[in-house]
């Protein structure tokens, strides 16, 4: 029996997160083909895995907040029917860009120090070491309360249209087309906490077809950063954590948002 995408999300964290070499708690929508015709049924999974190698889990309307698609037409809501697998097939009538953005509800991580510091220098959180020790929090049963904020962008038809803010708590947003970016140009993208760019937040890039050349940068104070894309054509994954203090009265050491947006490089 296929367990359910929220116990999934803690299994393969605290199964991987504390391996030698392992960084396999990645979360996004990955679609059968990212420039689909006009009218094309395109199905699209939902993955937590690495490298754009994972396990698919099936559509849970109990798994999100947020679940839309963003085109030409505006903004509706992505519907599914609960345990399909792939979690959902489209069809898109207007060519352009279309925007998926997927939040999830929060879950809950209990880790052990050694997981939850390798995992913290993993993502870039470094300076959360020295603010857990000040703060005296625990050294075992570290609770962690995260959401998933996850963005996919196709190409439908005739390229053209723009990536834009959709809502999420953590955002990343592409300040330039991806499938029309000229040869040789970096991918402008910002890094939106809450709506408002947030800086010194570490962006891995991972292209497909390289998945042994993962990209490192840090958004400066207006939050961008730019992805050299001349690495490989084809899909490409960004991931960026944001940990933060759990606000007063809940029941965990730390908060954060996971935020990943999947697209191609023609």
């Amino acid at each position: 029996m296929r367990k359910p995408l929220a116990l999934a999300f803690a299994t393969v964290a605290l199964a991987l997160i504390g391996a030698p070499a392992a960084r396999a708690h990645e979360f996004w929508l990955e679609p059968k083909t990212f420039s689909p015709q006009v009218g094309q049924s395109v199905a699209i999974n939902i993955f937590i895995g690495e490298h754009f190698k994972g396990n698919s889990y099936p559509y849970g309307k109990d798994e999100f907040n947020k679940f839309v698609v963003i085109d030409a037409k505006g903004e509706r809501p992505v519907r599914g029917i609960d345990g399909d697998e792939p979690a959902v097939t489209m069809k898109f009538t207007t060519p352009g860009l279309a925007i998926l953005a997927h939040y999830s509800t929060p879950e809950t991580l209990k880790l052990d120090w050694e997981r939850f510091n390798y995992y913290l220098k993993l993502e870039g959180l470094d300076r959360i070491e020295a603010r857990h020790r000040a703060r005296n929090k625990p050294m075992v049963g570290i609770t962690e309360i995260y959401s998933r904020c996850a963005k996919l962008l196709m190409s439908v038809g005739a390229p053209g249209g723009g990536d834009r803010f959709t809502g999420m708590p953590l955002e990343l947003v592409a300040e330039k087309n991806p499938f029309t970016l000229p040869p040789g140009e970096a991918l402008p993208v910002r890094l939106l906490f809450n709506g408002k760019p947030i800086a010194d937040i570490q962006i891995a890039a991972t292209a497909k077809a390289a998945p042994d050349k993962r990209q490192l940068v840090r958004t400066d104070a207006e939050g961008r950063a730019k992805i050299d894309l001349s690495i490989a054509a084809g899909p490409w994954l960004l991931n960026a954590v944001h940990m933060m203090e759990p606000p007063e009265g809940m029941k965990a050491d730390w908060t954060s948002l996971w935020a990943s947006m999947a697209f191609a490089r023609p």
